[in-house]
């Protein structure tokens, strides 16, 4: 089988500036070309593609039944008046009161059939159902009050995922389209925490659910599948430097050692998101005994200006987990430069300074978390935290 080979094209400015040259009688004509950088991966050894990984389209399918049950609901006499949009909407509404929330990562079919999933099964549904409704939908990310996962020893944090059932569109009498469009939001959980991202594609938000079954298949030690997933997710988004990272993991852990630092390096040279990268990259070279390479990563760790604090949040907890606590509290101090007012940060550094052992430090930086954290129900529960850690004083 043909390697896979993942090309990640540069943009050149000098390419119209090239049409004007002029070559002289005699002279040979000189293209200056700069080169790609390419990754490739040897598939041949993780087998052959396991035959359950379905196409992108068969995500939404759903069986005969459950799609005559809702076009017998959309198209119900009493609900003609009301916009097809809303009408998924409540029909969603009707079907999901008994959803039961899980970590998994259903199909639409299988959701609608076991009502129970994740956030992003809940929005494969969603879309599901405005297809069939010809309604049009967006997706956006949130990053709510982390909430982690252990599965033996990987750790996932979900990345939360919602939907946006878009209004009709119409125009002013002078027949230009509205900027912002409206519409209703589809969502597990709608909280005072939750924090807008950024609006994704929808192919970005189609590798997610290749994604999550890939972490899924790590989780269980099953890196033939997890490779052949996180495939789909880099054909899909070939700049994910999550799911870079997570194929460097692959390999490492399936014992390619050298192909994982060759992924590694491409993916901090040529991918904007290097936190994960560096840091388990250093994690390699550590496990080599080469500490001198690992100094180094560490340095650039320290010189890092990454601009999105959920990149250092997500680092700390992730160095937490590996016990790496000195790391963690480095990590959520630069989540703190950026962000002050994310009491997530000083509670990471409240929870690594008292794995430390350092319980004064630890009470300081769980004041500041109940400072900034604006849900009653939080504020509790760093009160209940902070009276538990005064009765060891």
């Amino acid at each position: 089988m043909k390697a896979l080979r993942l090309v990640f094209l540069l943009i050149m400015g000098l390419l119209a500036g090239c049409a004007g040259l002029e070559q002289k009688p005699g002279e040979t004509a000189v293209v200056l070309t700069e080169e790609e950088p390419v990754l490739s991966f040897e598939s041949e050894l993780f087998g052959e593609p396991p035959t359950d990984i379905i196409p992108v389209n068969e995500i939404y399918q759903l069986s005969d039944t459950q799609q005559n049950a809702f076009r017998n609901f959309l198209n119900h006499h009493s609900r003609q008046d009301t916009p097809a949009h809303k009408r998924v909407y409540e029909y969603l509404e009707s079907i999901t009161m008994n959803f039961g929330y899980q970590g998994n990562t259903y199909t639409a079919e299988e959701a609608l059939r076991k009502t129970s999933g994740n956030c992003l099964s809940l929005a494969i549904l969603t879309t599901a159902l405005a297809q069939i409704a010809g309604v049009e939908t967006g997706y956006q990310l949130i990053d709510s009050v982390p909430v982690f996962e252990s599965q033996g020893n990987v750790v996932f944090r979900g990345q939360h995922v919602r939907t946006k059932l878009y209004a009709p569109l119409r125009r002013d009498k002078n027949g230009l389209r509205p900027i912002r469009r409206g519409g209703l939001l589809v969502d597990y959980f709608a909280r005072e925490g939750d924090r807008f991202v950024s609006n994704i594609s929808e192919v970005e938000y189609q590798a997610m659910y290749y994604d999550n079954l890939a972490s899924e298949a790590i989780s269980r030690k099953d890196y033939n599948t997890a490779f052949w997933l996180l495939s789909k997710v880099i054909e899909l988004t070939p700049d994910s430097a999550s799911a870079i990272n997570s194929m460097a993991v692959v390999h490492r852990r399936a014992g390619y050692v050298n192909k994982a630092e060759e992924i590694y390096k491409y993916g901090i040279d040529n991918l904007p998101n290097k936190v994960s990268l560096l840091r388990n990259y250093r994690v390699l070279l550590e496990e080599q005994g080469r500490h001198d390479e690992a100094g180094v990563i560490s340095g650039r760790l320290a010189e890092l200006d990454e601009p999105n604090p959920f990149d250092w949040l997500h680092a700390g907890q992730e160095a937490y987990d590996n016990g790496d606590f000195r790391d963690a509290i480095t990590f959520f101090k630069k989540a703190v430069e950026i962000a002050p007012y994310l009491h997530e940060s000083y509670a990471g550094m409240a929870k690594a300074h008292y794995k430390l052992g350092e319980r004064t430090r630890a009470k300081r930086e769980l004041e500041n978390a109940q400072k900034f954290s604006y849900e009653k129900s939080i504020q509790s529960l760093y009160q209940a935290k902070l009276m538990a850690l005064a009765g060891e004083f």
